[in-house]
């Protein structure tokens, strides 16, 4: 005779997800369905035109209250943390593998466990201002437009020199200057509302540039930044725009229209270059005229010749002196002339104060270099080079529109 197998009666009981898992998985969700959205340009568009206004109002004024750059103190702690997190873990790894731990170790393993649970959510809401501040405008079309890509040709960025030459030389004509004929400059608050003036100008065109305005804010570590070559920086998660106090006040405009059109939304280098340039072209104040116009024609003349070189070959010098001959539009001698002022007030500035850690400043220019070259590699097509390309497509569309 078979006896029967007893049967459990008791009722199992199910596990639930407790709250913070159940808070981990819904956050992560939610991030992934919109990286999945952010693959589609047309969304990251929408977004950035209809959501990202209303986000950029609330989390601007926010951080705008903070009279330092609180997203700077942000990236410092972060770094801080990583670092923990790395130590940490190789401790409870080598813990782990010799089988030291016993009664007082699992209460380090408990407190080990919080720290990497609360890193984790820390981590989730790093992510989630990531992508909803930033990747998402990113992920759009350049500058909202989807437009295709047009030929341009060496005469084409001949064109566009000689307008650009035309309004250097008008702000050259108009911008104020002292007794010693030094050009007289405005404090960076009175600069900065120039710029959103020019901002706001430009919003005709550029919806996306109206609304909240911020002020930028003085890099706490302005002299690591001038070590990496870094002008500015605008800090996506705190939406604050900060800048390198080094940087002289000839190229200050440029820089700022630059990271205003980032704060703005127009995240990709060559959309921000591209914005920036606009703005200060189409300023009325002729410093801000001065200062967009004389950065950016560099730019063109070196991507002139290199065309002039890619069609004529050895004939390219010619066609190159010939657009010198014609007439830049504006006293070269007098640019370099405030320019190099400008660059040794900023050396000045840069001189009298004190800079602890100039010792490492070798280091951490090669450190910048190579995040440079990153950057480029990562960005691509939308680099600080494409700015060139797009301001020739904008002149070469006004003289067909003259037409």
């Amino acid at each position: 005779m078979k006896r029967k197998a007893k049967t459990n009666t008791k009722p199992t009981r199910k596990r639930r997800l407790g709250a913070y898992w159940s808070f981990v998985l819904i956050v992560s969700g939610i991030i992934v369905l919109f990286l999945l959205l952010s693959l589609i340009k047309s969304f990251g568009d929408w977004y950035v035109d209809h959501i990202f206004p209303l986000l950029h109002g609330v989390v601007a004024r926010v951080w705008n209250v903070f009279p330092f750059a609180f997203g700077e103190i942000v990236m410092y702690a972060g770094a801080v943390l990583v670092a923990v997190t790395i130590v940490w873990s190789l401790v409870m790894g080598i813990l782990a593998v010799i089988r030291a731990a016993r009664k007082k170790e699992r209460k380090k393993r408990r407190v080990y466990r919080i720290y990497m649970k609360s890193i984790l959510v820390v981590a989730l809401l790093f992510l989630w201002c990531y992508l909803f501040h930033w990747w998402l405008p990113y992920s759009g079309h350049v500058c909202g437009r989807d437009t295709k890509r047009q030929e341009i040709t060496s005469e084409d960025f001949r064109v566009a020199l000689v307008e650009i030459g035309k309004r250097i030389g008008w702000a050259q004509q108009n911008v104020v200057r002292d007794e010693n004929g030094l050009i007289v400059y405005l404090s960076d608050e009175e600069a900065f509302k120039v710029i959103i003036r020019s901002m706001q100008k430009l919003s005709e065109q550029y919806p996306r540039l109206k609304g909240y305005y911020g002020r930028p804010k003085v890099a706490l570590c302005s002299d690591v930044l001038d070590w990496m070559g870094i002008g500015g920086y605008t800090y996506p998660y705190t939406m604050e725009i900060t800048y390198n106090k080094y940087v002289d006040k000839f190229y200050w405009y440029a820089l700022q229209a630059h990271e205003t059109a980032h704060y703005k939304g127009f995240y990709k280098e060559n959309e921000g270059s591209f914005i920036g340039f606009l703005a200060c072209l189409t300023s009325d104040d002729p410093l801000m005229v001065y200062s967009g116009c004389y950065d950016a024609y560099w730019d063109v003349l070196n991507d002139y010749y290199d065309a002039l070189q890619n069609e004529y070959g050895k004939d390219a010098d010619a066609k190159y002196a010939e657009y010198w001959l014609a007439g830049i539009g504006f006293d070269m001698e007098l640019a370099v002339s405030d320019e190099m002022h400008a660059e040794k007030v900023a050396q000045e500035v840069y001189e009298n104060d004190d800079h602890p850690l100039e010792e490492y400043s070798d280091t951490v220019e090669e450190v910048g270099d190579a995040g440079w070259e990153t950057q480029d590699a990562v960005i691509a097509e939308n680099d600080y080079d494409d700015v060139v390309r797009m301001i020739a497509e904008y002149y070469k569309e006004k003289k067909a529109e003259a037409r």
